[in-house]
């Protein structure tokens, strides 16, 4: 017969909610009697973060306290520098906020949108790289331009305004120390890619590792219940554990 629904599974979620997710795995493993590893798939499987996010942003239920005051959305009239202000997602350029919105709570997703995003921006780095490797030396490229302002005649030294252009400087650049710099962001960005792989793969080590480890506490479970799980295509003893489908044979 179909396996039933572990009805612990649902009330985890609601007591972790219900904490606003300030309870361990531990916690909720030793009050439901389950393993943490099960905790852990459940709050994945069933999206628990998400919901929390969600309960969060809508706020209490009825609660009008801030109806009626505070400035309105996307105002910027106290800004100085910008280093501190509010940024809403709505505000954001088209190509940002496709970015922002697409982050999830998928561990190996967002490193993996991470990691192509290095590596685009390597395949472009190498293509600048090329074209001033190709490049004339003796081209100058413009770098920046100063411009120095004096004071207009019988306007005080300390005056901001009443300002005069003095001079301008053009600074200019070869290919060759433009490659330089290309090539220095292309070394940190090659090293930044390097260091993500290895993040992935220890990730996924720890992954089967602790696929396995569940794996071999289900055929723990059911050596001292007598009770096997039989895949009903292959007739084999199942070691997958939480698994809704497939026989039991006592």
């Amino acid at each position: 017969m179909a396996r039933a629904r572990n009805p612990s599974r649902e009330k985890a979620k609601k007591e972790w909610l219900k904490s606003g997710g300030k309870l361990s795995t531990k916690e909720l493993a030793e009050a439901f009697d389950v393993t943490e590893v099960q905790i852990c798939k459940w709050k994945s499987a069933d999206k628990w973060q998400a919901e929390l996010e969600r309960k969060k942003r809508g706020g209490q239920k009825g609660n009008k306290n801030a109806a009626g005051h505070g400035a309105p959305k996307g105002n910027s009239n106290a800004e100085t520098h910008g280093a501190y202000s509010t940024v809403h997602i709505e505000d954001l350029p088209p190509a940002d906020r496709a970015y922002v919105e697409g982050i999830t709570l998928d561990a190996r997703e967002n490193m993996l949108r991470e990691l192509q995003l290095l590596y685009a921006k390597e395949r472009d780095l190498i293509r600048r790289i090329n074209e001033y490797k190709q490049a004339d030396p003796n081209t100058l490229y413009i770098d920046r331009v100063v411009e120095v302002y004096t004071p207009k005649k019988g306007d005080s030294e300390s005056a901001p305004q009443g300002l005069k252009k003095a001079a301008k400087t053009v600074v200019k650049t070869s290919p060759f120390e433009r490659l330089m710099k290309l090539e220095s962001e292309y070394n940190k960005t090659h090293g930044r890619i390097l260091k993500l792989l290895d993040t992935m793969r220890a990730y996924e080590i720890d992954g089967k590792r602790l696929d396995l480890d569940e794996r071999k506490h289900e055929l723990s479970k059911q050596r001292i219940t007598g009770e096997y799980i039989v895949d009903p295509d292959t007739g084999e003893i199942s070691d997958e554990p939480g698994a809704d489908d497939g026989e039991i044979d006592a």
